[in-house]
Formats: structure tokens, sequence, C-alpha cells
């Protein structure tokens, strides 16, 4: 089953720069890949020869001139984020043709690839739990007051070596100040299918807008295709609604075939989100999302085996059998708690005899003693 979704277009040859072309310090390496912005160059620092990072070369266009005004503007409080999984731009500047370009150092994108060019040899174990430590990446970023304001996969970036997700954070973008009623923030325009409906009509960016296109991209990693918008009508049950996307459910079931039902359809619940207009039905943050993937994936234990979609034009081999593994041993009885001291072990004997005194039974023809009639009252 051949998914266009997941190969990024390549560059266009007469755009490329040659090897080695000076960028102030810099000095362009290999030509990496293309994205809706620009073209990302790997490059080599000109004194310090064991210093690499990346290039993005924007092409000519207005949204290139956004992106370098707002550079300009942001490069002081950008480059107070320290974390891991963020690269930010450090350094701008103009190619000898014209072309505006951004450097982000220290990064080694030898080892790194787009999310959606690496898909081809990532299991759906190993992408999910990408996405949960990107989700994890901008919890730091929202807690600076920052938000991807632009989802755009070409700047999502996974470490072949350990899985680690490297955000190239050109799309980051301040929160919009809730007590400022003029504070509308940035709206950027985020690559096509993962900007949410509310951002189109000019609402301003969010937290809920940004875990939309971060909902987008779950479904590119899991079906290799963005989600379909639909109107959900949010009162029917549940059964009701499993038999009407049964459709959707085989879908997954051909694709990652060696899921359980239980799998499949919690797979099923975390895409449901992905795919309606009611903004109050999707997911509010990306802290909730990856809230929702852990418990999937708490769900699907590993294998030893994952299937790899994406990899050909056929539809891809399901791995072996899984043996089966014999039921656990039950659990042990918990024994009661020891007593503390040889008071407490007293006082609980002498309550079990009192206690088994009064449950016995009093023998044939003995009466109980009636209470004493009271005095006369005169």
């Amino acid at each position: 089953m051949r998914m266009p979704e997941l190969a990024l277009p390549p560059p266009a040859a007469a755009h490329l720069l040659r090897e080695g072309e000076a960028l102030g310090v810099w000095r362009l390496r290999a030509a990496l890949h293309a994205s809706e912005g620009g073209q990302w160059y790997r490059a080599r620092h000109a004194l310090a020869v064991e210093q690499f990072g990346a290039v993005l070369v924007l092409n000519h266009s207005e949204r290139a001139a956004d992106v370098m005004l707002r550079f300009a503007d942001q490069v002081g409080d950008l480059g107070r984020l320290s974390h891991a999984a963020i690269a930010v731009p450090t350094d701008s500047g103009v190619t000898a043709g014209g072309l505006p370009y951004l450097i982000i150092e220290g990064t080694d994108s030898l080892c790194c690839k787009p999310i959606l060019a690496a898909c081809a040899t990532l299991g759906l174990r190993a992408r999910l739990q990408w996405l949960v430590q990107l989700c994890e990446a901008l919890r730091y970023a929202h807690q600076q007051s920052w938000l991807l304001g632009e989802i755009d996969p070409a700047m999502l970036w996974i470490d072949t070596v350990d899985h680690r997700p490297l955000l190239m954070g050109v799309g980051l973008v301040r929160m919009p100040d809730p007590s400022d009623p003029f504070d509308r923030g940035v709206s950027l325009g985020a690559s096509a299918g993962y900007q949410a409906p509310e951002l189109l009509a000019g609402a301003p960016p969010g937290l809920a807008t940004e875990a939309f296109g971060l909902g987008a991209l779950l479904n590119v990693l899991v079906e290799g295709r963005l989600p379909r918008l639909d109107a959900v009508d949010l009162g029917l049950e549940f059964d009701q609604f499993n038999n009407a996307e049964s459709s959707h459910g085989a879908d997954l079931a051909t694709l990652w075939p060696a899921l359980s039902e239980v799998e499949l359809q919690g797979l099923q619940a975390l895409l449901r989100p992905c795919s309606t207009l009611d903004a109050a039905a999707r997911y509010v943050s990306a802290e909730a999302l990856a809230d929702e993937l852990r418990d999937w994936l708490a769900l699907a234990p590993p294998v030893a085996a994952a299937t790899v979609i994406g990899a050909g034009p056929g539809v891809p081999t399901p791995p072996p059998n899984r043996p089966s593994l014999p039921p656990p041993p039950p659990a042990p009885r918990p024994l009661p708690p020891a007593p503390s001291d040889w008071l407490s072990a007293l006082g609980r004997r002498w309550r079990q005899a009192v206690g088994s005194l009064m449950s016995a039974p009093a023998p044939a023809g003995v009466r109980s003693a009636a209470p004493p009639p009271s005095p006369p009252r005169r």
C-alpha cells in the first residue's frame, strides 16, 4: 500500500547551492531535503571544524520575509530556550544570490531525518514514542510561554540513532497574552492540512490549535494520510460509532496486522479526535495528546518485530506470530498486618474470643433472662 504523504518532495536542482559556499563563518556541506519554505543543508564551522549545524535557505516569498522579521524580533528570547529536543536559529543572513537563510548551530544533521522520511524504517510504537517525546519538549516550551505556531513536518526531525525528536524551532511563537484583548499572537501559515479551522477563521494561535496540528501529524504517522474532517454527532453511542467507522477500523487492521482487537480499538479512539470539526471534541493541548499516547503504549507491549508501513508499494509482510505466553501466576494473598506490640496482639485475641462467644448459639432449653422490671412511677 503506497502512501505518498510519507515522502517529502525532492529538492529542485536549479535552486541548490554549491557545496563549500560560504555563509558567514559557515561552509555548506551536503544538501539535505526540501520543505515548503526552503532547502535544508548540512554546514560546518570554518574555524571550529568539529562543529556542525543546519542551514535553512528560504525561498523568495512573503512568508520568508515574515520568518526573517520574526527571527530578528525574537532571537534574544529564543536563545534562552534550553532543551535537548529544541533547536532554534542563532544567526541569519543573505546568500550571494539574495536568498535569506537561518543558521541552527549544534545540530548534527548527518544522523537526523525528517520524521516522515524516516517512517519507512520505523514501527508504530517507535513513531508514537517519538511523538510523546515531542509533546514533552513542547511542554517545556509552554512553560517558557512559547508554542509551536507552525506545524511543518519538514521541521520535525528524528535522530536515527536513538530515535530522539529534534524540533527545528523556526515555527515557535510567543503565546498571546490572555489579559490583552489586542494581543492576537502571530498566526503562521502552517503546512496544508495541519492548520486548525479556527486559525483559518482568524482566531489567534493557542494550545488547542497547536494540538490540532499534532493530531493531524498523529494521523499521518498511523495511517499515512491527513485526517478527513467530519462533523461528528457526539450523541451517538459508542457501539453505534464503532459500527459507523467499521471501514476505518478495517484499514487500521490492514496497516498494522500484528495488533490485537483491543489495541486496534484503542488506536481508533486515539485518531477519533483528529477528524472532527468540533473543537470541544479534539485534543485540548499537546500534554493531553501525550497522556493518551502513553495510555495506548502501556496497553500495547513492545514486540520483537514491528510492522512498517510506507516501505514499498505493496502491503507489508506481517511479522511472525507472537508466541503465546502462559498466564501469570495469581498474586499471593496479603498477610494480615502484624501487631505493633504485645498489647495490641492481646487486644486482638480478646476481641476474637468475645466475637466467637457472642456468635455461638444458646444451648437448648435455656432461656435468656428477662430484664428486671422497672420500679413503678409514683
